[in-house]
C-alpha cells in the first residue's frame, strides 16, 4: 500500500492540479522544476513528489532525460472519458431521483444560478466552483459511493480548460440551461427525460 503523502505534498499537488485544470499550465507545457520551485515556494523534493502524483493521475507525463510535461489530452481519450462519464451519470440519475428533496433541489438551484451568473460576469474559478457544487449536491444521496468517486475521478482526468477550448458562449449557456432542466425533471420525477438531459449534458462539446 502506498504511504500517505505529507500535507505539503498534497497541498502542492492540489495547487498544480488546479492550475492545470484552469489552463494556467496548458496542455503540452514543460514543467521545469526550478521554475515551479520559485512559483510555488516549494522545495525540489516537494515539487518532484507532486509531479509524480500528477503522473499517476495522468495529468502530467514524465519523459526520460527530458522532464515533466502537461499531457496533450488526445481528443480520442477525452471523448472516451466523456462517454464514460455520461454512462455513469445516467445510471446515477436513477439512483438519486427519488432521494433529492426540496431542500436539496433549492441548493442545486442556487448553484445553477451561480453558474449562470458566473458565465456572464464571473471568473473561470467561479464557474468551476458553482458547477462542482451543483453536481456534488445532486450526487450526495447516491447510495453507490464507488460510482460517485469514479465520476469525480473521471471529471478530474480531463482539465476543464481542455474541454473549454471547444466552447462558445452559446455552448456554455446550453450547459447552464441543462442545470435548470435537471432540477425541473428531478422535481417531476421524469427519469427518462432526466437521463436524456444528463447524457446530453456530458456529451455536449462544452460539457461543464
Amino acid at each position: 500500500m502506498q504511504a500517505a503523502a505529507p500535507a505539503r505534498t498534497r497541498d502542492l499537488t492540489r495547487l498544480l492540479e488546479q492550475d492545470i485544470h484552469l489552463g494556467r499550465l496548458g496542455p503540452g507545457s514543460w514543467l521545469r522544476q526550478i521554475d515551479l520551485e520559485a512559483a510555488y515556494g516549494a522545495t525540489r523534493l516537494d515539487i518532484r513528489q507532486a509531479l509524480d502524483r500528477l503522473v499517476e493521475k495522468r495529468l502530467v507525463r514524465h519523459i526520460a532525460r527530458r522532464g515533466y510535461q502537461v499531457e496533450d489530452f488526445d481528443p480520442a481519450r477525452v471523448a472516451q472519458v466523456m462517454e464514460t462519464r455520461a454512462v455513469l451519470e445516467v445510471a446515477a440519475a436513477a439512483l438519486v431521483i427519488d432521494k433529492l428533496d426540496e431542500s436539496a433541489l433549492a441548493t442545486m438551484q442556487r448553484h445553477a444560478e451561480a453558474f449562470a451568473t458566473a458565465l456572464e460576469s464571473g471568473t473561470v474559478e467561479d464557474q468551476e466552483a458553482a458547477n462542482i457544487a451543483f453536481h456534488t449536491t445532486m450526487l450526495a444521496p447516491c447510495p453507490n459511493r464507488e460510482m460517485v468517486e469514479l465520476l469525480f475521478d473521471l471529471r478530474a482526468r480531463v482539465p476543464s480548460a481542455v474541454i473549454r477550448r471547444r466552447n462558445t458562449m452559446d455552448l456554455l449557456r446550453r450547459g447552464a440551461d441543462h442545470h435548470f432542466a435537471i432540477i425541473r425533471l428531478i422535481r417531476t420525477r421524469d427519469l427518462p427525460a432526466l437521463q436524456q438531459v444528463m447524457r446530453e449534458h456530458n456529451l455536449s462539446p462544452g460539457a461543464p
